[in-house]
């Protein structure tokens, strides 16, 4: 499955993407909002690729590389379906989280990406909500996650770090 737009084309996930994954998960200014803010070892990156696999298996959908070329890997827009315990919302909804390569910041990749995907979304059925969870001191994921129309719905604090919960209804 492929969504393209102006200037992206965004791959369903596939084993191609486990070395690219992995190289992007090693640079310290991409990993800093994410879990723990550490680089990710091989092995938990093995594990996050093989989940997303079986994810796309089960659901029909989950994380889309990101290419801004031909050939190129310039990031990751996530989506994982939530139940109603690990949404933190009381209901169901899909995560979406992105990443995009150092390379691409500043040049409004992540919000391209994650529109394209929020549509495809919501077009598709796949959900009729959406979850965000960034940290607020994260500036530009803030930022995106205003853009693509989220409503802040709680705060909490996971391993000293204050995090922030985003939902997003399908538009009637």
């Amino acid at each position: 499955m492929l969504i393209t737009t102006e200037r992206l084309t965004l791959h369903a996930w596939s084993e191609d993407f486990l070395d690219d994954l992995f190289a992007l998960a090693q640079l310290p200014e991409t990993v800093r909002y994410v879990g723990t803010g550490k680089p990710w070892s091989r092995e938990y990156t093995v594990g996050k690729h093989r989940a997303t696999l079986a994810h796309w298996a089960e659901h029909g959908f989950g994380w889309f590389a990101v290419s801004a070329a031909p050939g190129s890997f310039d990031g990751v827009v996530s989506l994982v379906a939530r139940n109603a315990t690990e949404s933190g919302l009381g209901f169901p909804a899909v995560e979406m989280g992105w990443w995009i390569a150092p390379s691409g910041w500043g040049r409004g990749y992540a919000t391209e990406a994650t529109t394209a995907v929020r549509d495809r979304v919501f077009e598709s059925g796949w959900a009729d909500r959406l979850l965000a969870v960034y940290e607020p001191v994260n500036k530009p994921s803030a930022r995106v996650v205003e853009k693509l129309g989220f409503t802040p719905h709680s705060k909490f604090t996971l391993d000293g770090r204050v995090e922030q919960r985003a939902v997003l209804e399908r538009p009637s």
